[in-house]
């Protein structure tokens, strides 16, 4: 599949860098000076490019026959991709934020009205921080070619009540948007993190929160 984008880093010494997408959605890309489908001149931050995607054997997503773009080419490519990122985000990301927010202040109310402790409301604060730094540390793995953050650790912290800054580390960093068993097991622990609160809730809970 080929696709177009930007570079937006560039080791010139290393040889290597990073595309990212006209579509924003989709994670960053990386390119090494070998990729490119004929000799050119050495590119630079901000060229446009247009590449095709594979996937290589580290699961990372690699750029291969590399071709610069006219700037016409690009232009058109960007519009295209603009209105229809515009078009998913008010499809898409709506919902997530409404669940966000209603997931907040459902928390809220349950911890003013004595059902949850302060305690609890913390450890939920502590472990969306902590979710949003772990993913953080996962983006930066990836780039930099390092040891990744596991993936199952990732869900923990999303099931244990992260997954509000998950879902914003995705959308801000644009990591782990499109892998799709990821993406799967990651709404599975929204789910069973809800029915997690609403038993706790529920008179079938004997414990105290």
């Amino acid at each position: 599949m080929r696709d177009q984008g930007r570079l937006v880093e560039w080791f010139d010494d290393k040889g290597y860098g990073f595309i990212q997408p006209n579509d924003s959605k989709k994670g960053r890309v990386f390119l090494h000076i070998k990729d490119f489908a004929k000799q050119g001149p050495r590119p630079i931050v901000g060229c446009a490019l247009d590449y095709q995607v594979i996937l290589d054997e580290k699961g990372r997503y690699k750029a291969q026959k590399v071709v610069y773009l006219k700037a016409s080419q690009a232009v058109k490519s960007r519009h295209a991709s603009s209105t229809s990122n515009v078009v998913k985000m008010k499809k898409k990301m709506q919902p997530m934020q409404m669940l966000c927010i209603g997931y907040i202040l459902l928390l809220a109310v349950l911890t003013l009205s004595g059902l949850f402790s302060g305690i609890f409301l913390l450890f939920i604060s502590l472990m969306n921080a902590a979710t949003y730094w772990f993913y953080m540390q996962d983006k930066e793995a990836a780039q930099l070619n390092k040891q990744r953050v596991p993936e199952n650790s990732l869900h923990l912290l999303a099931f244990l009540g992260g997954w509000p800054a998950a879902w914003l580390a995705q959308q801000r960093l644009r990591h782990k948007t499109q892998k799709q068993p990821f993406r799967k097991i990651y709404f599975c622990t929204i789910a069973f993190n809800i029915l997690l609160i609403l038993w706790l809730v529920s008179p079938l809970n004997r414990f105290s929160i």
